[in-house]
């Protein structure tokens, strides 16, 4: 019973990264962009692409932090991906698949909707907290008129925010569905 436990932990730790990392990927590949939004994202993937805005000192100095948040995120999914993998094979050989889907979807509902909640509570209040914990040095405000901020005003922001939880509670409510199916199949067969 210990083992069951600590494997299904580890998967609603882990389906809750890999489904809000897979969201922030599939939502920023999708999401319609301006040319100087697109070339600066791709910038941040790949520092052989040439940058075509003039951003100042400071604003280069925060694109390289982001781009170590991204690069540590980008680590962060295909470390989620093959731990939630290996996860569902160790559940499905030994009978636990649809209750790792199950409550795993229920975490992710769970903490992605409360993230979701205090985001449209207060969309100020979280983007302040994750920038403060992703970048505590401090270089992450300019003023309005700056050109990263006219690149990336807040409203892009709050739109690909929204986009990336609903994607994420779509998933954890698939995993939910997938999960009961599965129980309910399988007490059928006995």
């Amino acid at each position: 019973m210990k083992a069951e436990s600590i494997v299904g932990g580890a998967f609603c730790l882990t389906s809750i990264i890999f489904t809000l990392l897979l969201s922030c990927h599939t939502t920023l590949f999708f999401y319609p962009q301006t040319i100087a939004q697109e070339n600066t994202l791709s910038y941040l993937n790949d520092n052989t692409v040439p940058l075509l805005q003039n951003y100042t000192a400071l604003e280069l100095s925060h694109l390289e932090d982001v781009r170590i948040v991204m690069s540590t995120a980008d680590k962060l999914f295909y470390v989620s991906l093959i731990l939630g993998f290996l996860l569902l094979l160790y559940g499905f050989k030994c009978k636990l698949l649809p209750q790792l889907l199950f409550y795993g979807g229920i975490s992710i509902v769970s903490v992605i909707g409360l993230i979701l909640s205090i985001t449209l509570i207060s969309f100020n209040f979280s983007f302040t907290v994750f920038h403060e914990q992703f970048f505590p040095q401090g270089n992450w405000q300019f003023s309005a008129d700056s050109l990263l901020i006219q690149t990336f005003p807040l409203d892009f922001f709050i739109k690909i925010a929204f986009i990336i939880f609903i994607q994420a509670l779509g998933w954890g409510s698939l995993f939910i569905v997938a999960g009961y199916l599965l129980q309910k199949r399988a007490r059928g067969k006995n």
